[in-house]
């Protein structure tokens, strides 16, 4: 069969440490299998063609039943690229050779992901010009790169011009399915909502009446966008409690942002979103 055969003993290290260098495909096989046999040597073809930037290695599914229930195998032949210690592309069946292919390339940097990579390098080292400009030939290359897509409406959001922040938005929609978009959409909406009232205004209207859920909305706002968020998700609690229909449900709406911007799995997120249940519910 092609590519290296490993085991259960040498999987950690040949597959996953091995792929924080390089992809790693795994060819998921058994000798009986008739289309594993067609498939094998063509994977053994394509990859040779990727020399050192491509693993390809075999699990013997009938020595290795452990492996193959562990990432969920039911039918062979099956094959698993990793990255980073993680599967990220897969295909069950013996493919014709286009799409073998085309698996392959998929799993090779493009010239894109090289801009886009650069550009996250120039914007952590605080050169925001430099990193548009990376940014921005990334997405010319290819405007579903995500890595420069979502980085470029990051950078945007910084500026907190309503232009930017439009197109931050926009650049974001196209990945709504992923945690990092939905942030950067909540935050562009945060950014875009900025308070009218001053802090100390607000401060004094609450202590004149603490059931003044316009004041409580104001301050959870200006908090929010400072990024204070635990205070801002107190005050925002508060005009959940007074007034939902105030600004279209809007204290709630920006506490779901918050907890997108935190992750849902953050301390503050799970305390609040909890509270906010008790309230609605």
């Amino acid at each position: 069969m092609a590519g290296i055969a490993v085991g259960e003993a040498s999987f950690g290290e040949d597959v996953l440490q091995a792929s924080h260098e390089r992809p790693v495909v795994v060819d998921f096989w058994a000798a009986w299998c008739g289309p594993c046999r067609i498939l094998g040597p063509m994977l053994e073809a394509v990859s040779e063609e990727y020399g050192d930037s491509i693993r390809l290695v075999t699990v013997d599914v009938d020595q290795n039943p452990a492996l193959a229930q562990r990432y969920g195998i039911s039918g062979i032949p099956a094959v698993k690229a990793f990255r980073n210690g993680e599967p990220v592309n897969e295909f069950v069946g013996a493919l014709p050779e286009p799409q073998v292919r085309a698996f392959f390339a998929s799993l090779v940097p493009t010239a894109a992901d090289h801009a886009a990579a650069a550009a996250a390098s120039a914007h952590a080292a605080g050169e925001p010009l430099e990193a548009r400009r990376l940014f921005d030939e990334a997405l010319a290359a290819d405007p579903r790169n995500e890595a420069a897509a979502l980085g470029l409406a990051e950078l945007l959001i910084e500026s907190g011009a309503p232009a930017e922040l439009e197109r931050a938005r926009q650049l974001a929609a196209g990945f709504g399915a992923l945690p990092r978009a939905r942030r950067v959409e909540a935050l562009a909406r945060l950014q875009a909502s900025g308070p009218m009232l001053e802090e100390g205004d607000l401060l004094a209207r609450i202590a004149a009446d603490g059931e003044d859920a316009e004041a409580h909305y104001g301050l959870g706002m200006l908090l929010a966008a400072r990024g204070e968020w635990e205070a801002a998700l107190e005050e925002l609690l508060a005009t959940v409690r007074l007034d939902r229909t105030l600004d279209d449900d809007g204290g709630r709406r920006t506490m779901l942002d918050i907890f997108a911007i935190l992750g849902n799995r953050h301390a503050l997120s799970e305390e609040y979103r909890r509270r906010l249940a008790a309230i609605i519910f």
